[in-house]
C-alpha cells in the first residue's frame, strides 16, 4: 500500500462515519435515536468529518499538517462515539445501535490511515537512499 492509497480509504471512512451518525445510536424497545437526537453528539462527528475531509490531501502525499488534522479529527470523532456507549450503557435497558458502531470502526479505520501515513512519512524520511541531485 502505498500514501496515495490511503486517500480512497480515508474518504470511504468519512462516508461510512457520517452514515452511522444518521444511523441508529441507541434503542429501547420500540424508540430508537440516531447521533443527532436525545444526548448523542453525532453532529460533532459531522464537523470533525469534514474538517479531516480537507486535511486527506496533504496527509495522503505526506504532509505533516494533513497526517496531524486527520488523526486528531479521527480521535475527536472516535472518543464522541464511544463516549456515548459509554454513557448510554449506564442507562437502564436499550442497547447500543449499529449506526455507533459503524462511526466507531470507520473513525477507527481513519485513525489507522493517518498513523499509516506518519509511519510512511518518517519510514521515507529517514530511508537512505541514492542522492539525486548535487
Amino acid at each position: 500500500m502505498t500514501l496515495r492509497s490511503t486517500r480512497p480509504i480515508c474518504v470511504g471512512a468519512i462516508v461510512l462515519a457520517i452514515a452511522g451518525v444518521f444511523g441508529t445510536w441507541r434503542s429501547a424497545g420500540a424508540v430508537s435515536l440516531d447521533g443527532f437526537e436525545g444526548p448523542h453528539n453525532g453532529w460533532l462527528v459531522i464537523i470533525f468529518a469534514l474538517i479531516a475531509l480537507a486535511g486527506i490531501g496533504s496527509a495522503s502525499r505526506g504532509g505533516w499538517l494533513g497526517i496531524v488534522t486527520v488523526l486528531g479529527c479521527a480521535a475527536v470523532m472516535l472518543f464522541t462515539a464511544i463516549e456515548n456507549v459509554v454513557q448510554d450503557d449506564h442507562v437502564v435497558g436499550g442497547s447500543s445501535g449499529w449506526g455507533v458502531w459503524l462511526t466507531i470502526a470507520a473513525s477507527a479505520v481513519l485513525a489507522a490511515a493517518a498513523v499509516y501515513a506518519a509511519v510512511e512519512r518518517v519510514r521515507g524520511s529517514t530511508r537512505a537512499g541514492p542522492r539525486t541531485s548535487p
